[in-house]
């Protein structure tokens, strides 16, 4: 009899009355998937045999026998249900009822109800695998599996898998490990691991720690599986508990696959991983090189930088180079081929103009610490202030002295010296002297006046700005190393450019900055008869003051109130600054009050008779500095009264020493 409801009664055949003979019938009850069945007795009364043999009950569910009930009382052999409840162990319960051929006394049979119940398919029986890998949710008629995080529940719907992201690693050194290690890690999963690492280095796998994965011992891995594959190659499988040997894969990529069954229970693997990339030939530095980082070894994108010793500069492909570094390719090859190291060569050094040059070490002699020694052509020449004659071959390639100074030196002409200096009392003076003012030079301007000038350098002249009332260089005149003014024996030079003070105002009566300088189209020769004047130094000596006398040459005019034909001197002391103010205090000019400054100073005699005059303007007023041996432009011919060397009344000079920041710096300008 087939019984689907979800509850019902069955009993014996003509029950409550006696049980036929011969009878045999069973009811199959069937419920839906989900629910047990469960089954009791209200009443039971059969034959009793031994072991229940002729008449009796039998309960079968899931291919299992329940139980087999005869009698009317339980006994050692036999049973009855009394109180006892029964519980199918599936949907199913088959109720089989059996009477024999006999009764030899009157048997009532039995009264049972069943009813469906639900199943609690999450409580564990002893000594059987759950249903649900985490987590087991019953429900009415079913359950239900869900898995913890990071996990996922595999189609069976009771396994939870590992939740492998693919993912990439792309640093040059990490770690890998199966999920959950050292825990055991998860069935029916499929995991992929890569590493790639930058196009030539290469990878290499070390197994560290625990090693146990699930293994058979006759056949290679056929459960859980470790692979380690590149593009070119295959490593694994791997499974057991012993820790597999370091790979040197020969790759920069590589794809770790993992994949596990259903059962089991390891924990897994870990591997460390480190990069390395095809070695370099080590650098052999060249002699007197030095190799910066010295390394065992060099990979992929080292590099080590080459010096060399002092005097020594790095050639590189026949040019020589500031700086040298090879880096390490790929392929185990440097990028460049090694510099070397070549000795400093400075090349012939450069003449020195009015000097001599002399290679101390040896002729054509040029490399690095070799000496050379520059001579000036004396005694016109010397060399320039702070600089030296000797030099050495530098490290830099270039000649240098103590001080650092490049070469050439400069030979300057020597200032300020005489080749005659006899002296005697211009306007009650005598007639120079060959050599005697080898500085004096003679200029015309464009209207065909005359005045003076001092040379400086060799190629300047300094005079006074009433000089030159157009301050147009190509109007002038320049004679040089001159005596007698129709002499031919002279040497002419050319203007290049005029430079006058801009504070002077040329209005006849303010003499005030009157200072000029002109610049020279060439160099002058230094002779015996050209020499230039010295400029007066910082020190207090060359203040000029009351102490002083200084010496004054030129063509003007002379006491017979002619232009001389030749350059006269005389000898003038420096008068008192407030002797000479009140010396012109009355004096004026047109009814215009002639005005003396602090940048002019006074020379002569209180009872006349020698002085500058007309025509003498723009020369110098030169002293003799015993310390140096050397003469120097203390002041520049500038006024005076109108009738030179009248008693009472002085020549007015420019004075030079308050002009020398101006002097040097249109000289340093316009060099």
């Amino acid at each position: 009899v087939q019984l689907e409801k979800m509850y019902g009664r069955i009993a014996s055949p003509d029950f409550p009355n006696i049980y036929p003979n011969g009878k045999e019938r069973t009811w199959n009850i069937t419920v839906p998937p989900g629910y047990g069945i469960r089954l009791y007795f209200t009443h039971f009364n059969l034959e009793l045999s031994y072991q229940c043999e002729y008449d009796y009950v039998k309960l079968r569910s899931g291919g299992t026998v329940l139980a087999t009930l005869c009698g009317h009382q339980s006994t050692d052999t036999e049973e009855v249900p009394g109180d006892r409840t029964y519980h199918s162990i599936n949907n199913n319960l088959a109720v089989t009822f059996r009477s024999d051929y006999s009764n030899e006394k009157e048997f009532t049979g039995f009264e049972a109800f069943y009813a469906a119940e639900d199943i609690d398919e999450c409580e564990q029986l002893p000594d059987s695998e759950p249903l649900c890998d985490h987590r087991c949710h019953n429900y009415l008629g079913g359950y239900y599996c869900s898995c913890k995080i990071g996990y996922r529940l595999h189609k069976d719907k009771r396994t939870c898998t590992a939740n492998c992201v693919d993912k990439v690693l792309t640093a040059r050194s990490g770690e890998i490990s199966s999920p959950r290690y050292p825990n055991p890690y998860p069935k029916l999963s499929q995991c992929n691991y890569g590493i790639q690492v930058e196009d030539g280095y290469m990878v290499v796998l070390e197994f560290v720690g625990s090693f146990n994965v699930e293994t058979h011992p006759e056949v290679e891995c056929p459960y859980d599986i470790l692979k380690i594959k590149t593009p070119k190659q295959e490593f694994g499988p791997f499974c057991g508990d012993t820790l597999p040997m370091k790979i040197e894969t020969h790759s920069n990529t590589v794809n770790i696959q993992f994949t596990t069954d259903l059962s089991g229970d390891h924990t897994g693997w870990k591997i460390r991983y480190t990069t390395t990339a095809l070695p370099c030939p080590n650098p052999e530095a060249p002699p007197n090189g030095h190799i910066y980082p010295v390394q065992e070894k060099y990979i992929m994108k080292e590099s080590y930088s080459l010096s060399c010793d002092i005097g020594y500069v790095l050639l590189e492909n026949k040019m020589i180079v500031e700086s040298f570094m090879a880096i390490c390719q790929k392929d185990g090859s440097w990028n460049k081929p090694m510099a070397q190291c070549i000795i400093v060569d400075c090349g012939p050094a450069e003449d020195t103009a009015n000097g001599a040059l002399v290679y101390v070490t040896g002729p054509d002699r040029t490399t690095y610490q070799t000496e050379i020694k520059y001579k000036c052509e004396s005694p016109y020449y010397a060399l320039k202030a702070g600089h030296s004659g000797r030099f050495l071959c530098a490290p830099d390639g270039y000649w240098r002295d103590s001080m650092g100074n490049k070469a050439p030196p400069v030979c300057e002409p020597v200032c300020g010296i005489q080749t005659s200096n006899t002296l005697k009392r211009i306007f009650g003076g005598k007639k120079a002297l060959p050599g005697q003012f080898p500085w004096q030079v003679l200029i015309t301007n464009g209207q065909g006046a005359t005045g003076g000038g001092a040379l400086l350098y060799d190629n300047w002249i300094l005079t006074a700005a009433h000089v030159l009332p157009e301050a147009d260089a190509s109007s002038l005149t320049l004679k040089l190393g001159l005596l007698r003014k129709r002499s031919t024996h002279y040497h002419q030079a050319w203007a290049e450019s005029v430079f006058v003070h801009a504070g002077f105002t040329n209005d006849g009566i303010n003499f005030n900055n009157d200072i000029a300088l002109i610049k020279l189209k060439n160099k002058v020769p230094i002779n015996a008869n050209i020499t230039p004047i010295c400029l007066p130094g910082q020190s207090s000596r060359f203040h000029i003051n009351t102490t002083n006398t200084g010496v004054v040459a030129g063509w003007g005019r002379t006491e017979k109130r002619m232009q001389s034909h030749s350059l006269m001197y005389t000898e003038l002391d420096v008068v008192d600054p407030e002797k000479c103010k009140a010396a012109y205090a009355n004096q004026t000019l047109e009814g215009k009050q002639l005005v003396l400054t602090e940048n002019m100073f006074c020379a002569g005699y209180e009872q006349g008779g020698r002085d500058s005059c007309s025509g003498d303007s723009g020369g110098s007023l030169v002293f003799f500095d015993a310390e140096t041996k050397r003469w120097f432009a203390g002041g520049i011919v500038s006024w005076g009264p109108p009738e030179c060397g009248s008693a009472e009344l002085y020549g007015v000079y420019t004075k030079v020493i308050n002009y020398i920041s101006w002097i040097e710096d249109i000289i340093s300008q316009n060099s």
